[in-house]
């Protein structure tokens, strides 16, 4: 493995399951968003720190939540572009976390 952080898939399923039941919890089987738009920096630029900052883009939850109905369809392909779906999914658990800290 390289760099100095690694994580456990497993470990990383089982903390996204216990923060996504206490959600649940408090909010309920469905959440409002309240919102749809929102500012995000891209995947391939979070980690860079040899450029300048790089600039925001928007997101939107719509989307987001549109991309996750159809990774979850029957007939999806699961090896379609991991890093398209992973990034709509931070995009929904980003807002989970501001409607939390709202709370």
């Amino acid at each position: 493995m390289s760099g100095e952080a690694f994580v456990s898939l497993a470990d990383l399923r089982r903390a996204l399951a216990r923060s996504l039941d206490e959600v649940e919890r408090q909010r309920g089987p469905v959440v409002d968003f309240g919102a749809d738009s929102y500012w995000t920096v891209g995947p391939w630029d979070a980690f860079r720190f040899d450029t300048e900052v790089p600039q925001p883009t928007v997101g939107q939850l719509t989307d987001d939540v549109q991309s996750m109905q159809n990774m979850l369809a029957d007939d999806a392909d699961p090896s379609t572009a991991v890093w398209h779906d992973l990034a709509h999914l931070i995009g929904i658990l980003n807002r989970l976390a501001a409607l939390n800290q709202d709370s």
